[in-house]
């Protein structure tokens, strides 16, 4: 049998990917944190920094009852249920409609999973609390 050096390839692709992949992004991070916040005059690779928008964050309600502890799973389960028009009990040939809660176009279903914009719901929040502000006075 033959007998290999002993080499951790662990340490080797950390340490190769941390200097050679990512060093334009740390040397910018660093530029950037020796400006103190200021920006600097915009050149090739500032500008396309600027222009990709914020991505959106999806969460499943298991992920956003973790990261946002106010909610358990089962009210944000109970939001996402109110939050489209429904139909109550139909009585003598009518309909009763019960209006949602606003909360639908934070949501996307793919399949059986419940998908929720983080900050979409975080904006709904915001504006529940001005509605009921305006309701008392």
């Amino acid at each position: 049998m033959k007998n290999f050096p002993a080499i951790s390839p662990a340490v080797h692709l950390s340490s190769r990917c941390r200097t050679a992949g990512s060093s334009a992004f740390f040397s910018f991070l660093q530029k950037t944190n020796q400006l103190g916040g200021r920006a600097e005059p915009a050149t090739a690779s500032t500008t396309a920094f600027a222009e990709i928008p914020p991505a959106i964050t999806w969460l499943t309600v298991a992920q956003m009852a973790v990261k946002h502890p106010a909610w358990s799973e089962n009210s944000l389960r109970a939001l996402i249920f109110a939050s489209k028009d429904r139909v109550a009990a139909v009585r003598k040939g009518t309909q009763n409609i019960i209006p949602g809660n606003g909360l639908a176009a934070a949501i996307r279903r793919v399949g059986r999973r419940v998908l929720i914009n983080e900050k979409e719901f975080l904006d709904w929040v915001d504006q529940q609390g001005i509605k009921e502000r305006q309701a008392r006075g």
